[in-house]
């Protein structure tokens, strides 16, 4: 198989973002135009893998050096989930993609990647292929439970939120599309105001950062918000279409007059038909996981539970990079 490596430059953001759109397994998160936004925060270390040298790429591995370990390269720090994007879907290429990567990076001095591939359920088709690889390779460091719908299946709300979400109707709130950035300023007020009082956090990203990404992911970030019959903001969810088929809420916060009248419920509701009837998949409501990698959130769990979700589970895997330049993938 022939193929050619060379680290990630500006120059290749068109053919980068073009293998993303036409891949399998590209999303949103995988795609230049989002990677770009943190500037100089990380240092990035991705690999292009070239079927002819500079012409066609045909698979793409977003990287960037760890924060805080100088041997340890991140696939990615700065997103949710990175991994391997390829052409179709083709394991025995894959492990063999993998491996020369493996040996790229011993070579530059690198000795363990973090892996976060993407949860397969995310994927235009399903390809879990790598975890085949990883239990050969890697320790586990954490697992992430992740709450999904599959739109094209049932998924009936509990009682309990179906009587929250009649209720919120009776009392007139309506949803609809943030006007302009004040209204994204308003949202991140209270975002950070919920987050502050509830968890004791802030909000991983900057106001800045989230009007950027504004601009940036243009349709694939959009801010949806409950509206009561005066007008007023009663809640809000950030909205991002990791591809055409998966919509995932990266924040949702609201007032305290919002938790009164069940708006987030009635937002959420609203949103799942939305996406649902505009053809997507996958309505994502990310993951409840606590900070050490397994302890769970039980309160999370239970509320995007009674939306009628499913779980899936986000893998980190520690790889040992001699390991994976070593390994025999199996294929006879």
């Amino acid at each position: 198989m022939s193929h050619s490596i060379t680290r990630y430059e500006d120059r290749f953001a068109a053919p980068w973002d073009a293998l993303i759109a036409r891949s399998h397994g590209g999303t949103i998160m995988h795609s230049r135009r989002f990677l770009a936004y943190h500037g100089d925060r990380f240092q990035d270390e991705s690999l292009c893998l070239w079927s002819d040298p500079g012409v066609r790429l045909q698979a793409a591995l977003p990287l960037a050096r760890s924060p805080s370990a100088p041997d340890t390269i991140v696939s990615h720090p700065g997103s949710t989930f990175g991994g391997l994007i390829e052409d179709g879907i083709d394991p025995e290429k894959r492990a063999t993609l993998l491996s020369a990567c493996a040996r790229h990076l011993l070579d530059r001095g690198f000795r363990r990647m973090t892996y976060k591939p993407q949860p397969a359920i995310f994927g235009q088709q399903f390809d879990e292929s790598d975890l085949r690889l990883m239990i050969r390779v890697a320790s586990v460091h954490r697992t992430d439970l992740w709450n999904f719908i599959r739109l094209d299946r049932a998924h009936a709300l509990s009682e309990k939120r179906r009587s929250s979400v009649k209720a919120a109707g009776r009392k007139e709130i309506t949803v609809r599309e943030a006007q302009g950035e004040a209204e994204w300023r308003l949202f991140y007020s209270m975002l950070t105001e919920n987050l502050s009082a509830r968890h004791g956090v802030a909000p991983v990203h900057s106001i800045d950062e989230l009007l950027s990404l504004r601009g940036r992911l243009e349709d694939g970030s959009r801010l949806w918000l409950a509206i009561g019959p005066g007008g007023e903001i009663l809640a809000g969810t950030w909205c991002l279409a990791y591809n055409s088929s998966t919509a995932h809420t990266q924040y949702i916060a609201s007032t305290e007059q919002g938790r009164k009248l069940g708006a987030v419920d009635f937002l959420l509701a609203n949103l799942i038909g939305r996406y649902a009837e505009a053809g997507f998949g996958i309505f994502s409501f990310g993951v409840n996981t606590l900070k050490d990698g397994f302890s769970i959130n039980k309160g999370l769990l239970k509320q995007k539970l009674q939306f009628g979700s499913g779980v899936t589970v986000h893998w980190h895997f520690d790889v040992d990079l001699e390991r994976l330049a070593a390994i025999d993938a199996g294929f006879q």
